[in-house]
């Protein structure tokens, strides 16, 4: 990974349950290669973080995940700033709890986007919110790179009357399953038109121009799969 991209750095401050602790896992999991992660029990190891080193690092934010009697919260920072937003975790489902993700491969070397859904730049906290979320992830979305390989989609979605966020991770992708076996079978057809169409007549390169069409078209519908973690947050009242 480039140093100049921004890291994230992800910290569990005094966890009591094991879900939890995966949750925040798989929080770290979800924006990889951009995150680092640890665990601690001690106040004073995150407040003596070394700022050189995070320079150095290319640390940009912070998420402290905290637990307090029966809440549980996620504290967010750009890290060289003095302004945090607090939020209080309401709900959330881990990873492994969506179904049919045991026949899903892990791949980290997915190209990954951000996509922000209502944030709006007409309040302060909207302003916050577009600027420093928007930093977490250096990849522009490209639609082209988007539907032409697997891809990882990070979606921030914000309701700024009720003050709720939802986090969610997708996964983008090709779905040749979804079209007739007659129709997949046209995808060979690409890697050899260079070399049939100069020996072909006039009516049959036709034929396979327009069949060259149809694979193009059949590139483009992809499979939409949500694969966690989901958490929902607000900000505490």
């Amino acid at each position: 990974m480039n140093s100049k991209n921004p890291l994230s750095l992800i910290l569990l401050f005094f966890h009591k349950n094991k879900r939890f602790f995966n949750l925040v896992q798989d929080f770290s999991l979800s924006l990889n290669p951009f995150s680092i992660s640890g665990l601690t029990k001690y106040i004073e190891k995150i407040i003596s973080i070394d700022f050189n080193l995070a320079r150095l690092l290319n640390v940009t934010h912070i998420w402290i995940f905290s637990q307090r009697r029966l809440s549980m919260f996620v504290h967010f920072s750009p890290l060289f700033t003095k302004k945090t937003l607090t939020f209080e975790i309401t709900n959330f489902i881990l990873k492994n709890e969506f179904p049919g993700q045991k026949n899903l491969k892990s791949n980290n070397s997915l190209n990954i986007f951000l996509f922000l859904n209502n944030i709006s730049d007409k309040s302060e906290l909207g302003i916050f919110l577009n600027k420093n979320l928007a930093k977490l992830l250096p990849i522009k979305k490209n639609t082209e790179d988007i539907l032409g390989k697997s891809s990882r989609c990070i979606l921030f979605d914000f309701d700024p009357i009720s003050e709720i966020m939802e986090y969610r991770c997708y996964l983008i992708g090709n779905n040749n399953l979804m079209i007739p076996r007659t129709m997949r079978k046209l995808k060979k057809i690409k890697k050899n038109c260079k070399t049939i169409l100069p020996q072909k007549r006039e009516s049959t390169n036709n034929s396979i121009i327009n069949d060259k069409l149809k694979v193009n078209k059949i590139r483009k519908i992809v499979r939409v799969v949500e694969i966690g973690p989901r958490i929902t947050i607000k900000i505490p009242t």
